[in-house]
């Protein structure tokens, strides 16, 4: 009878641990989706601007990128 109520606790923690392993990925994997989706809708947003809106977006991008090494 011990033998058995061990293999359903090894069984139950077992359970546990995949199904927790299981919302992390899954909880990890929303927020990539959401982190991309924002810059779609960024870039979007960006393209619905004037001409000169835009402008003064670039320079700021352009500033920043020069400023982290990129440009």
């Amino acid at each position: 009878m011990i033998a058995i109520s061990s293999f359903s606790l090894l069984f139950a923690a077992i359970s546990v641990v995949s199904a927790s392993t299981l919302v992390v990925m899954m909880l990890q994997e929303s927020r990539n989706a959401t982190r991309n989706n924002g810059m779609v809708a960024f870039r979007r947003h960006l393209d619905a601007l004037s001409d000169d809106s835009r402008a003064h977006v670039r320079q700021q991008l352009k500033d920043h990128s020069t400023k982290q090494g990129r440009g």
